[in-house]
């Protein structure tokens, strides 16, 4: 059985011909929307995230994480500790520790400001005897000399 109506089949459609014409249309052309995302693209994005977060999460765990323990922070603490015991207040530790070594522990001297009970500035000089015990440090003793 032969059709004569201008509509196409099935075969015809698929094939991106009519039964009028016989020749074949032209492709849509995709839109915006629907065009292939290109190789480069697929891989870089997720990649450029992926290092992004990355990165993010090691800022945030650094951060967050202590300082490792030296000869002068502890002796930093330590004379910091004392000096608030006795009332003082606004403990600045100076920022040029000298460290030598002396019978197998570390002192560190250099100088301390810090305001009293009445509000006066007072300068000092501190010595710290700090003994390193393999993973922990001990201050052995910690001293404010005026």
């Amino acid at each position: 059985m032969r059709h004569t109506d201008a509509a196409p089949n099935r075969l015809t459609y698929r094939a991106g011909m009519t039964s009028e014409s016989g020749a074949r249309s032209a492709p849509e052309q995709p839109s915006a929307r629907r065009a292939p995302i290109p190789l480069w693209a697929r891989i870089t994005v997720p990649t450029v995230a992926f290092a992004g977060a990355a990165a993010l999460i090691a800022g945030v765990v650094t951060a967050g994480a202590q300082p490792p323990a030296t000869v002068e922070s502890a002796c930093r603490s330590a004379i910091e500790h004392k000096l608030q015991s006795r009332g003082h207040s606004d403990v600045d530790v100076g920022s040029s520790l000298q460290v030598a070594e002396a019978d197998g522990a570390q002192r560190v001297s250099g100088t301390v400001i810090s305001s009293d009970e009445s509000g006066r500035v007072r300068h000092a000089a501190l010595r710290c005897v700090v003994r390193d015990q393999g993973e922990s440090m001990r201050v052995v003793s910690a001293r404010v000399s005026p």
